[in-house]
């Protein structure tokens, strides 16, 4: 048998130089042939099963690396926990495991282990998983082929498209190119016929400004008034009714008339009402709301979520109650502290404000955990969330606008001392009142 590059593990502890054939994992030591033969008449190691050096390099370095041996005392792996799955030494079985009650000894657990049951099943499991994945990939493959053919008929489909939409254009451009050529031959002819017309028009009226001429040249006063006026009151009459006819083409008017009394289909634009006439329609009704520790609930604030969720304060219950589209109660959120505004920041993430806290706390809605948070200057009396950006109304300050990171981009100076809830909206703040039922706007 070659010997490896390792060298002996008990010739090495009589400073002699000889390299090892074999490996016993039951001594963790390395054995030349002579050592080997020592080794296996020996009482104490005759029962150990050595491993050749060419087979042990052969092992994962997981395995290499397990000991006998317990690292935290260094006495030998005696027992073995079921309820941790975790060998044990005795002085292990003392301090670690003393209150363990399945604790078996090592080589009961270990004897016949490569014939078991357990290791059949796992190695079924791992053919089994292999399987599985061979399966996938050559499932994929077959999706690459798929993907292939079904991009070549899409490219077929677009150039056969492409085909027929030039050849429907095609088709147009000569009916329309006779169609043009149609209405200029008919123009056309119009247009020559009018000038031959105006041609002969023109033939009668020289005629006339000649005679009128030899009149004015020779004629007397009284024959030039008398031929004037003829020519006035015939050829002249004559000839200007031929020079054209008048239509009159009527149309709709494009003016629309506006009923606002009878709301007509006429108006230009949809007109928006004032906030003092929009009507709130009641989407749920008869609301339960569950009861927690406390035995009021003091609501302040409420939100709905995109999905049509609606998401409660609870202030002296410190929590946030979420219901369910249809008004059953979903879920609670526990919080570290009472809770005051709430706005929502998207489907799974919402600010809340608590009371005499000073600070806003990012929350996850389906999670429960807190993301982050950020202090302000003063107790928060609103909150609410629109396009990237918070509106809060802080005590002493009055209206600011941050960021989700709580960066200040503005500040407004206001007192609010009857304000109750406000928003945000194209650059225009709009706030209501607790005292009187009225909105306000700030630009």
């Amino acid at each position: 048998m070659a010997a490896s590059e390792r060298l002996c593990d008990i010739c090495e502890t009589r400073d002699i130089t000889v390299f090892a054939t074999d490996w016993c994992p039951e001594c963790e030591q390395s054995l030349c042939e002579l050592c080997k033969s020592y080794h296996s008449a020996s009482k104490l190691s005759k029962t150990h099963e050595t491993i050749p050096f060419e087979s042990f390099d052969k092992l994962p370095c997981a395995v290499k690396e397990i000991k006998n041996d317990c690292s935290e005392h260094g006495a030998r792996f005696e027992y073995y926990c079921s309820q941790h799955e975790v060998p044990c030494c005795v002085e292990c079985m003392k301090t670690t495991h003393a209150e363990c009650r399945h604790l078996t000894p090592l080589h009961k657990v270990v004897e016949n282990y490569k014939t078991s049951n357990a290791l059949s099943d796992f190695e079924q499991t791992l053919t089994d998983f292999l399987n599985n994945i061979n399966s996938l990939i050559h499932g994929r493959f077959d999706n690459k082929s798929l993907l292939a053919d079904k991009k070549e008929i899409c490219l077929k489909e677009i150039a056969d498209t492409k085909r027929n939409v030039i050849a429907h254009l095609d088709q147009l451009e000569i009916k329309l190119k006779a169609e043009v050529e149609m209405l200029h031959e008919e123009h056309l002819h119009a247009i020559e016929e009018t000038i031959q017309k105006f041609e002969l028009l023109k033939t009668d009226v020289a005629k006339m400004q000649e005679e009128a001429h030899i009149i004015k040249q020779y004629a007397s006063d009284f024959q030039l008034f008398i031929a004037v006026r003829d020519l006035e009151h015939t050829s002249i009459e004559t000839i200007l009714p031929s020079l054209g006819n008048v239509n009159v083409i009527t149309k709709e008017s494009d003016i629309k008339l506006v009923n606002k009394r009878e709301k007509q289909a006429q108006l230009s634009a949809i007109v928006t009402p004032c906030i003092g006439k929009i009507q709130l329609k009641p989407l749920l009704q008869n609301i339960q709301l569950p009861s927690g520790n406390k035995t009021d609930l003091v609501i302040h604030d409420n939100c709905f979520l995109s999905n049509e969720r609606l998401v409660f304060t609870d202030k002296l219950n410190k929590r946030l109650i979420i219901l369910k589209d249809n008004g059953e109660h979903e879920k609670n959120i526990p919080l570290l502290f009472m809770p005051n505004a709430i706005a929502v920041i998207s489907d799974t993430q919402a600010a809340v404000s608590g009371y005499s806290c000073k600070a806003i706390t990012i929350i996850g809605i389906e999670s429960a955990a807190v993301d982050h948070s950020f202090k302000m200057d003063g107790n928060i009396f609103s909150l609410s969330f629109r396009k990237e950006r918070f509106l809060i109304l802080v005590d002493g300050i009055g209206f600011c606008i941050t960021d989700v990171e709580g960066n200040l981009i503005n500040k407004i100076p206001y007192s609010h001392s009857d304000t109750l809830f406000a928003i945000l909206l194209d650059d225009r703040i709009y706030f209501s009142h607790w005292k009187k039922i009225k909105w306000s706007v700030v630009i």
